[in-house]
């Protein structure tokens, strides 16, 4: 058990849910023994693998996984062994039935706005900006000042001139808009809080097309906001129109291998058949009208931040993404390296190509990908397997037998993760999935993922972790009895558990989403979204464990954090194999 000083601010229900997998202390592990020469025995049969006698007779104490967790590896050097039994006790061990511990996580693809959603700061002064922030938008007073007085006139002109660069026409509806409307309007009661911009797509569509890009040379750098992981200086409305101006217009980008002659040329117009908020006369200038509206609300958020907290925004904004963009991909495989270096299979969701390289490097797993998918998406959906017990080249990947059996198209590209695979007897199908923002592919996915392992793959052991993404936390719970399936959850109160926290600040487009700082902890921001499915006839599961500290136990707290860089919980169980017999095949 755990102690329960460390799960003080965990809700109730939290009280039964165990650490799956969780090193022995030492001083725990040498009162158990029966004396010290014992421990000097174990500790040698670790260390030497030659001893055998003496390794096998050890490593078939009760104790034995715990002791060798503590010993086996460094934080520098992934490096503990899998030792064998020998001779006869091979098939002792295989009648053992030994446990597999599993872990899954949705690590969360790199967020370019370090501000758009809430999180754990070590620095106070991130919820004093934060605060002062929404008091500035629910009460703006003396701030509410004029679009013109932040974005002038001059700037507009020189906007306006590169729009005639680049051969933009009917300037003159934009001018007429400009002149009759927007530069007269209150920067924040008339247009940040106007939800019409958000109707018409003019502020969110071209901020997500423009909030990062490569350069020719292939470096990323962003757009000059408050809202990206730009590091430059922006203190004021004139330093960061200069990088804005530059950045928009200036810069020639590289998109799948192809140059283009600037950021301005990847907007494109805006279909009024889709967003019906759009007038005719606005669809037909909308490629400069959401320039000339995404400038103005990077400029407005600029001009608040420089009022509310000129010292130190930009520097809380730089550790904010350093820690969840910059260093995500080490800091999520520095967490699975410490915590769950001993689990036999890790299920992995958006996933970066830089984490697949660096968890290939660090961990002592093999990285399983679907065949024909890169990382640009940063939704990779992996699973990662532990050296020495699983035959690496015994690993066929079986994802396309899933996605044919899918009626529609509803998968993203790396989303779904299915491999066959083979460890000591046992024949295993594996599956890592990511559910889309609604959760509509999940039950299509597992009933395609039922039936491949019912009919083709009636053999094997069918594991699955995956982050469902669906509302309503008894939603895929309803849908496994039916095909003989059991999760992780099996025995607890879904109403009170939650995986994932997702509250958004006031430093985004969509403010009619934001959440005040006395709100951030209401349960409605809480989700029960990560699960671990098996086949109730092939395997029993200890309690769920729940980690969102990175330390292997959890909080009720805002996260992602700078220790731990996802808004979704690692989710880890020890499943325990049934004598499993032949699944027959469907007829």
């Amino acid at each position: 058990g755990r102690p329960n000083n460390v799960l003080r601010n965990v809700p109730k229900s939290y009280k039964n849910i165990q650490t799956s997998f969780h090193p022995q202390p030492i001083s725990m592990i040498r009162a158990n023994l029966c004396a010290e020469s014992e421990l000097k025995m174990m500790l040698k049969a670790v260390i030497s693998p030659r001893n055998c006698k003496n390794r096998n007779r050890i490593m078939g104490r009760r104790y034995s996984k715990e002791v060798c967790s503590a010993f086996g590896r460094t934080s520098s050097a992934p490096t503990s062994r899998q030792i064998e039994p020998i001779g006869d006790e091979k098939n002792e061990s295989a009648n053992r039935r030994p446990e597999i511990q599993v872990a899954t996580w949705n690590i969360a693809a790199p967020n370019n706005n370090p501000f758009e959603f809430w999180s754990t700061h070590e620095n106070k002064d991130y919820d004093v900006l934060m605060s002062a922030v929404q008091k500035c938008l629910d009460r703006p007073d003396g701030l509410d000042v004029s679009l013109e007085e932040v974005f002038t006139q001059s700037m507009y002109d020189e906007m306006r001139a590169e729009f005639c660069l680049q051969g933009v026409e009917n300037l003159e509806e934009l001018d007429l808009l400009w002149e009759s409307d927007l530069k007269k309007r209150k920067a924040i009661s008339e247009f940040l809080k106007d939800r019409s911009f958000g109707e018409k797509r003019l502020i969110s569509m071209p901020d997500r097309m423009t909030t990062s890009i490569k350069t020719e040379s292939g470096i990323e750098i962003f757009r000059p906001s408050p809202i990206t992981g730009i590091m430059d200086d922006m203190s004021d409305i004139p330093a960061w129109w200069a990088l804005w101006k530059k950045y928009m217009f200036n810069t020639i980008i590289c998109v799948r291998g192809h140059l283009m002659p600037n950021v301005f040329s990847l907007l494109h117009k805006i279909p009024r058949a889709k967003y019906p908020a759009l007038t005719e006369a606005e669809e037909a200038i909308s490629r400069a009208l959401q320039t000339l509206c995404l400038a103005l609300f990077d400029a407005v958020f600029t001009y608040l931040l420089s009022k509310v907290a000129p010292e130190t925004w930009q520097p809380l904004k730089r550790s904010l993404h350093k820690a969840l963009f910059e260093n995500k991909a080490s800091s999520c495989v520095s967490i699975l390296q410490a915590q769950y270096g001993v689990a036999d299979v890790i299920f992995v969701q958006e996933a970066s190509e830089s984490f697949a390289a660096r968890a290939g490097v660090c961990l002592n797993h093999h990285v399983l990908r679907p065949s024909g998918v890169d990382g640009r998406r940063c939704q990779m959906s992996l699973i990662l397997v532990r050296k020495g017990l699983f035959d690496h080249s015994s690993a066929s990947d079986v994802t396309n037998e899933v996605l044919r059996n899918l009626q529609l198209k509803c998968v993203e590209k790396g989303d779904l993760c299915v491999f066959t695979i083979k460890a000591q007897q046992r024949r295993y199908l594996l599956a890592s999935f990511h559910g889309d923002s609604n959760g509509l592919s999940t039950a299509p996915v597992l009933s395609a993922l039922d039936g491949l392992a019912k009919e083709q793959y009636p053999d094997h052991t069918l594991i699955f972790g995956l982050d469902a993404n669906m509302s309503g936390e008894g939603a895929l719970d309803s849908l496994l009895s039916g095909k003989g399936l059991s999760s992780c959850w099996e025995g607890h109160d879904l109403r009170s558990l939650w995986t994932t926290f997702n509250a958004r600040t006031h430093l985004q487009p969509q403010l009619h989403k934001a959440v005040g700082l006395t709100d951030v902890l209401d349960r409605r921001h809480m989700r029960l979204k990560d699960w671990i499915l098996f086949y109730e006839d092939q395997f029993t599961a200890s309690p769920a464990h729940l980690d969102n500290t990175g330390a292997r136990h959890f909080a009720k707290r805002v996260f992602p954090a700078q220790d731990f860089p996802s808004d979704h919980a690692a989710v880890a169980v020890r499943l325990t194999p049934r004598s499993i017999p032949r699944r027959p095949t469907w007829p």
